[in-house]
């Protein structure tokens, strides 16, 4: 990308395993930029200053991975922005990404870690100067159908989801409010899979 005045990260869907948040704060330093963070059982919090303005990363731990809270990033500092580009095309998260240039905005919207549409706006005019094309040949067809795995795997998760709710009920029965957020994780991370199987 050119040289812009802003940049606005928006609908950031990024998770990050331990080791990915360390490589992130080595990178960080490298490149010249102050950066502190703590650390408790449940959270992982980033605070990076940069030349004009100082940034919170979030992570709420998940199992063994790490979900970035915050969705929402107004950045000036281009390294910091390259940063943090890097780390969603790495980690295959979602974002849609702003660029403010003069009278021009750029959009560009990364789906699993991959642009697959950037677009240009000027005053009224639009132009779409990239789309990825979605191509899927008969082999690729014959492939899905012939995998097993998804069909084995998703009457497990069936009883797993039931257990998980088991569990919830229980919680909430007790006050348990600990255990209930830790079912409610854990049945969202059940969800995300499932979906992603049936697609």
């Amino acid at each position: 990308m050119h040289a812009y005045d802003q940049i606005e990260y928006s609908n950031v869907a990024l998770w990050f395993n331990k080791g990915q948040i360390q490589e992130l704060v080595a990178i960080i330093v490298e490149q010249g930029m102050h950066v502190a963070w703590k650390e408790t059982p449940r959270y992982f919090t980033l605070s990076v200053q940069t030349d004009g303005d100082k940034h919170s990363l979030t992570f709420k731990r998940k199992g063994k991975r790490y979900q970035l809270r915050d969705r929402y990033y107004k950045i000036k500092d281009q390294r910091f922005e390259r940063i943090l580009q890097h780390f969603i095309e790495q980690a295959k998260g979602h974002a849609v990404i702003k660029f403010f240039t003069g009278d021009q905005l750029v959009v560009q919207k990364i789906r699993y870690g991959e642009a697959f549409q950037i677009m240009k706006i000027s005053g009224d005019k639009r132009e779409v100067v990239f789309e990825k094309e979605c191509f899927v040949t008969m082999d690729d067809v014959m492939i899905a159908f012939k995998r097993r795995d998804a069909e084995e795997r998703i009457p497990v998760m069936r009883m797993e989801i039931d257990y998980e709710l088991a569990v919830l009920q229980q919680a909430l029965n007790k006050g348990d409010t600990e255990s209930v957020e830790r079912s409610q994780e854990r049945l969202c991370e059940l969800r995300h899979e499932m979906l992603l199987l049936e697609i």
